[in-house]
């Protein structure tokens, strides 16, 4: 902290951490499913991930980072884990691998089909699974009929993991043992500390040095990106309702990409049905029983996957309990990387409205944050480039200069370029591959993209 002092404390905290820039917007934006570690998006500051988690979240992100060493051990203990959980199931197929991965999600559940005894008939065994997801219950009785032993052994490396995990703690207070405790049931937000050691471990000083200043200015940042991200979620609203056919393509490109992805869904927004009434979009149905932190997810995704009930959000819409489209957000990493990496190709509409979006905000957005508004202009940055807008107004999309899918191409005369590392071959582009990025969730209670779409 001596670089900073001849500064107020709580404003070195904020320059330190990345919560105060002069001259700079910071957004982060609605929760989505999937979030990588903060390192797959240079352009954030570790603040702009930390602060768009509800309050709760935030403070056990406090508490935890005071302990970098109990982090250091937990991505040793996980690396572990996840090795010996893909030794052991690495001779199946993708399928039953799925299964194995899904039972992890339900810990308990697989603790007493391991320790259910060989031959129990398959009426007691749907009666002990009756509780999970329909699609998960003749995995649930196949894999104890026929993989007996394999269960067993994914349970006793879950229950070691949880073992070694409490020994780790116990040394800890009360309060930062619970801290722990949820965050191990929130891989995504653990899984960004103990990847990101050094930000973390200056984050825990800085709170240690001011407790009261460090949780203010994060609340303060908080409570500013919920204002920014209402104006961003109106702003993208209006640009889709704006063109009938780019919401469309849009509904289309979100099944192309659960496809391209391997997602086990006959729709990505419906792997759930249309919202249930009794569970609200911002309600923590979608975000229970996430991919073990131990085992990780299945590594045929496209992009991190911890949240198999709420991967829609990706996307940036889903669909009401009437079948109407939604839309919540922008669409985050995953979807992102997926369609400006290639996906595009067949979607001209919508490929313009996204890259009208993204020029018309890109001069005013100078720091990204966490969520869905960092994915998508993440993304979106990477095929466009840099770009010097003078004004909003003299950003032209919907004329000359537009994607065309008549001549894979874009036509002369207008401001539009063409993404700047494609090549033209034979009328259509081939796009390089670009890496693989998960989307963006946060858990704020109202920090989210459009408000009140954290985790509850």
């Amino acid at each position: 902290m001596n670089t900073f002092k001849k500064i107020p404390l709580a404003t070195a905290i904020l320059l330190g951490l990345g919560l105060f820039a002069p001259g700079q917007a910071a957004f982060a934006q609605m929760p989505d499913t999937n979030r990588p570690s903060a390192t797959a998006d240079t352009t954030q500051t570790f603040a702009s991930v930390i602060a768009p988690f509800r309050d709760d979240i935030r403070q056990s992100v406090l508490l935890a980072s005071q302990h970098p060493d109990v982090l250091g051990q937990l991505a040793k203990q996980q690396a572990s884990s996840q090795q010996a959980f893909l030794a052991l199931i690495e001779p199946f197929g993708q399928t039953k691998q799925g299964w194995f991965y899904d039972m992890a999600r339900f810990p308990d559940l697989m603790h007493t089909l391991a320790t259910l005894p060989d031959g129990t008939d398959r009426t007691t065994v749907d009666g002990l699974t009756k509780a999970l997801p329909a699609d998960l219950q003749t995995p649930a009785w196949k894999l104890y009929r026929h993989h007996h032993d394999d269960l067993v052994q994914a349970d006793n490396l879950n229950q070691q993991a949880n073992q070694a995990f409490d020994n780790l703690i116990a040394p800890l207070d009360g309060p930062t043992q619970t801290a722990f405790r949820q965050l191990i049931n929130t891989p995504d937000v653990l899984t960004t500390l103990t990847q990101q050691l050094d930000k973390t471990a200056q984050l825990g000083r800085d709170y240690t040095a001011d407790p009261a200043a460090v949780t203010r200015n994060l609340t303060a940042l908080h409570d500013s990106l919920d204002a920014q991200n209402k104006q961003e979620l109106a702003a993208y609203q209006q640009e889709l309702n704006q063109d009938p056919q780019a919401r469309q393509e849009l509904q289309q490109a979100a099944q192309d990409y659960a496809h391209a992805n391997g997602y086990k869904t006959g729709g990505i927004n419906r792997n759930v049905g249309p919202p249930n009434p009794a569970w609200p979009v911002n309600s923590s149905y979608y975000y229970q029983n996430p991919y073990s932190f131990w085992f990780g997810y299945p590594g045929w995704y496209g992009s991190p996957f911890w949240y198999p009930s709420a991967y829609w959000l990706n996307t940036g819409f889903y669909y009401g309990p009437s079948g109407n489209m939604v839309v919540v957000g922008l669409p985050g990493f995953g979807f992102s990387n997926w369609f400006f990496g290639g996906g595009y190709y067949g979607y001209p509409s919508l490929y313009n409205r996204f890259g009208n979006y993204y020029g018309r905000t890109y001069s005013d957005r100078r720091l990204w944050g966490g969520g869905n508004y960092g994915g998508f202009m993440g993304a979106a940055h990477r095929t466009y480039g840099p770009m010097a807008v003078p004004g909003r107004g003299n950003w032209n999309m919907g004329g000359a200069g537009v994607y065309s899918r008549g001549n894979g191409g874009f036509s002369s005369g207008g401001r539009m370029a063409a993404p700047s590392n494609r090549s033209f071959n034979g009328g259509t582009f081939r796009a390089p591959s670009t890496g693989n990025f998960g989307g963006g969730r946060s858990f704020g209670g109202g920090g989210g993209f459009g408000g009140g779409r954290g985790r509850r």
